[in-house]
């Protein structure tokens, strides 16, 4: 009887086993591809590539692949965001919305309660387990959406995509992974010299002292609390001078890194507690070896033993080490630091880039493969290192009137041949079911003229200071700020601030709009005496050109610089100077952070597109689109295949 019981129970959970699983296939989100355009969609990124470069290498046919698509399906402007930054732009092309419903609004953003610049790529808080980091972004991007209609979704260093989301296949993030430490940049420099006390960059030189041929240092790794200070971790690194090499030790391990030459990769292991080590990876380049000089990376996450997550799945960034063996984790790993502190030279520059592009080259075919191997999916993958190499490599100089005929720095013409010999590939792979789609966040301009808006406020009337500006270094953190009868300030890189009332922590203005009005027409009228030309081309009240439900988190007032200016270094995180305007003399002299309407990207595409221009928001639709999958109603955008 007994057993007779136990028969009708299995059976019975058998049953209710059977009728869940079907009712799991029934409901789950329908495979959207039978309404689908392109079975597979292919969308490559190349960060700042600029349709007046394009254009001209393409007709001095230097681009001959580029020119096939431009020929035999699509080249247009694609506009970019308001302002033109990359987490901003990246984030909009991904989401198809604007910035006000996906919530990054400038590279930095302000806390109102505090007035303190926190970067726009992620958010991070100490928990139990260590530091814990979380997105700003609160649209849902494209791979989200093909990832719920079961469509195979790879998503390969986009921009803004720390912490890795979960989706229909793999994803490793790109622009915001931090290293080890937490920051987005930072190198040190080791070396027998003195260091010069008039060195704005001497807290990253570390002093040696050789002992015959060996010298004893450490490797400073992540921080952590100790007596109620913050400390570095470090490891001990020995290290043995040869004859125009160097041997590395540390961890038990040894490398050796020729003179003038980048290193493979060396792993540091970090004890951070009783119970928890943490693991990173790092590339020195032997400067010189008398007298000895030698530069380090930032501590990065080890792809095989992340401390944090940084893909989805999570062991794929150990998988993909595997394939292709260890590679930089870095959001932005390029060593522009380094190079505008004259702590590494032009050429060792250059070498460290063309390693990046071939790791991103073996990334994207590892990916590529399996991608083309499947009937259907999408690939969206990101090349970065383009925008770098235009911020350090630009030759145009629109306030010195040589831009009627473009000039193009030959590193940068370079980049984009090999970029072309890329793509010859990629064209040779697919097949006519394929949608190849390549795009830009934005385009480039030159940078001559540095502009401190901090500085600028102050002088107009709009912020008050305690004490006076005597030091270049003086009152950062806006620590001289009088708030109390400040109406404004900035924070970022084009964005303005009203001292709001109820909003700011010590806001004293209660109406706003008669401000902004008066910083506007102030603003808009500025003139750089020593060029005679306008400082800012437009300023925009943001609730002009942003709409959504993350208006609150914006900044009041967007300002649009004319090409030839952006704004310094010191003013985006709260810092005056003791001119508004000086000349820009660092080799960062190209960039974008420009009025848009002068900076905008590029779309190709081996699909003919009817629009003479597009815009981001369109991208994301499109994409969808091609893929069958139902356009939200909430996206900005409309299918450029309508």
């Amino acid at each position: 009887m007994a057993k007779n019981k136990s028969k009708k129970l299995i059976r019975l959970i058998t049953c209710l086993v059977i009728v869940i699983i079907v009712l799991i296939i029934i409901l789950r989100p329908a495979n959207k591809m039978s309404n689908a355009k392109y079975k597979k969609v292919l969308l490559i990124g190349i960060d700042g590539m600029d349709p007046k470069i394009s254009e001209k290498l393409m007709s001095e046919g230097k681009l001959p692949n580029f020119k096939k698509l431009a020929d035999n399906g699509t080249f247009v402007n694609l506009n970019t965001s308001y302002p033109p930054h990359s987490p901003v732009a990246w984030t909009t092309i991904a989401t198809g919305t604007n910035p006000g419903k996906h919530n990054v609004f400038d590279f930095i953003r302000r806390n109102p309660e505090n007035y303190m610049p926190e970067l726009s790529l992620s958010k991070s808080a100490s928990g139990l387990a260590g530091t814990e980091y979380s997105s700003y972004v609160k649209s849902d991007s494209f791979w989200k959406l093909t990832s719920k209609n079961n469509i195979p979704t790879d998503v390969i260093r986009w921009p803004v995509t720390f912490p890795p989301e979960r989706i229909e296949g793999k994803m490793l993030s790109g622009l915001g992974v931090p290293d080890i430490k937490g920051f987005l940049s930072g190198y040190s420099f080791y070396t027998e010299n003195e260091i010069k006390q008039d060195d704005t960059s001497a807290n990253k030189v570390i002093k040696v002292e050789r002992e015959r041929n060996s010298i004893k240092t450490e490797v400073y790794g992540p921080r952590t609390t100790k007596n109620n200070k913050i400390v570095e971790i470090a490891v001990p690194m020995n290290i043995e001078i040869l004859d125009g090499k160097a041997k590395i030790n540390i961890n038990e391990k040894s490398y050796l890194v020729e003179e003038e030459g980048w290193s493979y990769w060396i792993k540091a292991e970090f004890k951070v507690s009783m119970i928890k080590k943490v693991s990173g990876i790092f590339k020195v380049y032997l400067k010189s070896t008398s007298p000895f000089e030698m530069y380090i990376t930032a501590i990065q996450i080890d792809p095989e033993k992340p401390v944090v997550d940084i893909s989805y799945p999570k062991q794929y960034s150990k998988e993909l080490a595997e394939e292709i063996g260890l590679y930089y984790t870095l959001g932005a790993p390029e060593e522009t630091g380094g190079y505008i502190d004259k702590r590494i030279d032009e050429e060792a520059f250059k070498k460290q880039i063309y390693q990046i592009e071939k790791e991103r080259e073996d990334m994207f075919w590892e990916r590529f493969n399996k991608f083309n191997e499947k009937e259907e999916g999408l690939l969206a993958f990101v090349f970065d290192a383009s925008d770098r190499v235009q911020h350090c490599f630009w030759e145009e100089k629109v306030l010195e009137g040589n831009d009627e005929e473009l000039s193009i720095n030959p590193f940068v013409e370079e980049y984009f041949i090999e970029k072309d010999k890329f793509l010859e590939k990629v064209l040779n792979e697919i097949d006519n079911e394929t949608a190849l789609i390549i795009i830009s966040d934005h385009g480039f301009t030159s940078f001559e003229r540095a502009v401190n808006i901090n500085t600028w406020l102050y002088e107009n009337g709009f912020l008050s200071l305690k004490k006076e500006i005597i030091n270049e270094n003086d009152g950062a953190l806006f620590s001289y700020v009088d708030w109390e009868n400040t109406k404004a300030y900035s924070v970022g890189f084009n964005s303005i601030y009203i001292n709001l009332k109820g909003r700011e922590r010590n806001g004293i203005v209660e109406n706003k709009e008669q401000v902004v009005d008066e910083i506007i027409k102030k603003i808009e009228s500025f003139i750089d005496e020593e060029t005679e030309k306008n400082v800012v081309y437009n300023a925009y009240k943001s609730e002009d050109i942003h709409s959504g439900d993350y208006m609150k988190n914006s900044p009041d007032i967007i300002i649009g610089f004319n090409p030839g200016y952006r704004m310094d270094w010191k003013s985006p995180i709260g810092a005056f100077s003791k001119k508004i305007i000086v000349e820009n003399k660092k080799v960062w002299d190209g960039d974008h952070l420009v009025d848009p309407t002068f900076v905008p990207g590029v779309l190709f595409s081996n699909i003919k597109i009817k629009k003479n221009s597009s815009h981001q928001v369109d991208i994301a639709p499109t994409v969808l689109d091609m893929l069958g999958v139902k356009i939200p109603k909430n996206i900005d955008g409309k299918s450029l295949l309508e």
